[in-house]
């Protein structure tokens, strides 16, 4: 982006040419390298900076921790710091940083006072910022219940999921032997609550992944990147086979599929697992991990949010067997990969789907 003027900067656009031009003469431009601070929470208030070239994170400390900063927001060219302590006189609330080279405009206060114009368009400017904050309370105060929300209804579930699987050994002997059957009401459980705090986020549908947003890419994807996935799977399968720690012999424990599919039990199987995988993705990508990296902040988010919902993923398999559970963390962090780079509920549902079958009743491992 080209470097702005004084004149481009929409808080001056109503000022009088003349008063551009003598503030211009009386005020220092200076260039900030990545990284330099402009300005330092707790030092005094002496000027106004006018951003006119690059981006700059504002960061405040902590109250208890005074070396623990957070960003609370950015700054684009033709943004102002400082408006505020020209009225009150107060140290400088926030510190500001460079995160890339960046050139502002610096006027100190004793000369802003010498033109009651500019110190009523500075007024003006405080004034739309305490409106633009208060609607950011509010979006804040959303995201802060929404979040609340998701806790709670994650850890009850969790608590009744460890339940029933504290019950496992009671249940299986009065339900058919597929642990599918068993762990079906519980995925439903879990879906039911999910959707219920997304449909009562006060958010649209669409940020959770979906409707037809990134529909079509999503589905692209999963058609794209499932098969080398499937390769990949089948290759760490032979190498377990060479292995000769084990007492598998085949790689390929089912090659003829349209016999396998021909069992009804197994097509039974299938439409439950079908069920349970769109119904896992909606809870550990749509409710779990779209919130995730809409609530967490800094560099690292995407990547703490898709391993939580990896392993959150793989607690939801510990009913099948701890290996299994820890085997599932890896597709979970697949899934979770593309589920960020197209956030749309169908694409890892279907990959999900095609890979269960595939290593279920085509490699065999059950």
């Amino acid at each position: 982006m080209p470097r702005l003027g004084l004149r481009d900067v929409p808080f001056f656009a109503h000022l009088p040419k003349g008063l551009i031009e003598e503030i211009s003469g009386e005020a220092e431009v200076k260039a900030f390298k990545a990284g330099d601070v402009l300005v330092r929470e707790g030092d005094p208030s002496d000027a106004i900076l006018v951003l006119l070239e690059g981006t700059a994170d504002v960061k405040k400390r902590e109250a208890d921790r005074a070396d623990v900063e957070h960003v609370i927001s950015e700054l684009e060219p033709g943004e102002v710091v400082g408006e505020v302590g020209l009225f009150d006189k107060h140290p400088r609330s926030a510190t500001v940083v460079a995160r890339e080279p960046c050139t502002a405009w610096i006027l100190r206060y004793d000369r802003v006072t010498e033109h009651p114009r500019l110190v009523f368009a500075f007024a003006k400017a405080l004034a739309k910022r305490v409106r633009d904050q208060t609607d950011e309370m509010r979006e804040t105060a959303q995201e802060r219940v929404s979040m609340g929300e998701l806790v709670v209804k994650v850890i009850v579930l969790l608590c009744v999921y460890a339940l029933l699987v504290a019950g496992l050994p009671w249940l299986q002997e009065r339900l058919p032997s597929s642990s599918s059957y068993i762990s079906l009401p519980v995925i439903a459980l879990f879906g039911l609550g999910s959707f219920g705090f997304m449909r009562n986020s006060g958010y649209p549908l669409s940020r959770f992944g979906f409707g037809f947003k990134n529909l079509f890419g999503s589905l692209f994807e999963a058609i794209l990147l499932t098969p080398p996935f499937l390769a990949l799977l089948t290759g760490v399968k032979w190498l377990v086979v060479h292995s000769r720690q084990t007492r598998m012999t085949e790689v390929i424990q089912h090659p003829d599929v349209r016999q396998v599919l021909a069992d009804p039990r197994v097509l039974k199987l299938l439409a439950v697992y079908g069920l349970s995988a769109l119904v896992q993705e909606l809870i550990v990508r749509c409710a779990l991990q779209s919130t995730l990296e809409s609530y967490l902040v800094g560099k690292g988010r995407v990547t703490k949010a898709i391993l939580v919902a990896a392993l959150m993923f793989s607690v939801n398999h510990l009913h099948v067997s701890f290996l299994f559970a820890v085997l599932a963390f890896i597709p979970g962090i697949f899934w979770g990969i593309m589920f960020h780079r197209r956030p749309n509920l169908i694409g890892p549902s279907l990959s999900h789907f095609v890979v269960g079958g595939y290593v279920f009743f085509v490699l065999g491992i059950g």
